[in-house]
Parts: structure tokens; sequence; C-alpha cells
């Protein structure tokens, strides 16, 4: 069991460090949003801001960055509890944006993957917590 616990959090490491890399160089395709134009209009005001298209946004950059800090903490064994609780409302919001706004099953899985890896590896490490349910 300790085999699967460390490819879990191995796994989830390489996974947050690949997508929060992609956030900064955008080296992955992009979504495909056809038939989903509110998808699109959502991931665009995401990706950027103000009126040139040019215009960096922060809200896909701080996700990526807080995907390539919590990945890396993982991947190193380093403060593991604290890199899960600053993950888990990122992926909440990845599961949400894939089931509710842009409704793609396809990449649903990696979402769910995402989010049920947090929950695990948060059960695992729920003694780390006590002190924050006093």
């Amino acid at each position: 069991m300790k085999t699967f616990n460390v490819i879990v959090r191995i796994g989830l490491g390489v996974l947050l460090l690949v997508f929060g890399l992609n956030k900064f160089v955008w080296f992955l395709p992009d979504f495909k949003f056809d038939g989903f134009p509110e998808a699109q209009y959502l991931f665009e005001a995401l990706r950027w801001s103000g009126d040139s298209p040019t215009g960096k946004g922060y809200i896909l950059g701080s996700v990526g960055f807080v995907e390539l800090i919590t990945g890396f903490l993982l991947l190193i064994k380093k403060w593991v509890p604290l890199a899960l609780v600053a993950l888990l409302p990122v992926s909440i919001h990845i599961v949400l944006f894939h089931a509710f706004v842009y409704l793609n099953p396809m990449n649903l899985g990696p979402a769910i993957f995402v989010f049920a890896a947090n929950c695990y590896l948060i059960y695992l490490n729920r003694d780390a917590y006590k002190g924050m349910f006093r």
C-alpha cells in the first residue's frame, strides 16, 4: 500500500508540474471549445485581461503558480500537508469547470484524478490537520 501512496503522490506532483508550467509557457494545445462559447469566453477571460488581447491575466497565472509549487512540494515530499491544503480549492474548481462550464467528459477524467488524489492524500495526512479543527 505504501507503494500505491507514493505513486499517487508522485503522479499528482508530475501532473501538477506539467499543467502548472503550461499556464506560463503554453506548450500543450488549448482546449477545443466547439459548441461551448460560454466556456471559451470564461477561459479567455481567465487567461487574458484588459482590452488588449496581449494583456496577461493574473488568474491562470496564479493557478499555475499554485500548481507548480504544490507539484514540486509533492515530488520532494516536503510540507505535503500544506501543499495539499493549498491545492484543494484549485482541484475543486478544476472539476467544477470541466463538469458544469465545459461539458466535456474527455477532459473530466484528469480533473477527477487531481481532486480524488488530493482528497486521498489529505486523508492519509489527516493527523497533520488535527490542529486546524480544535
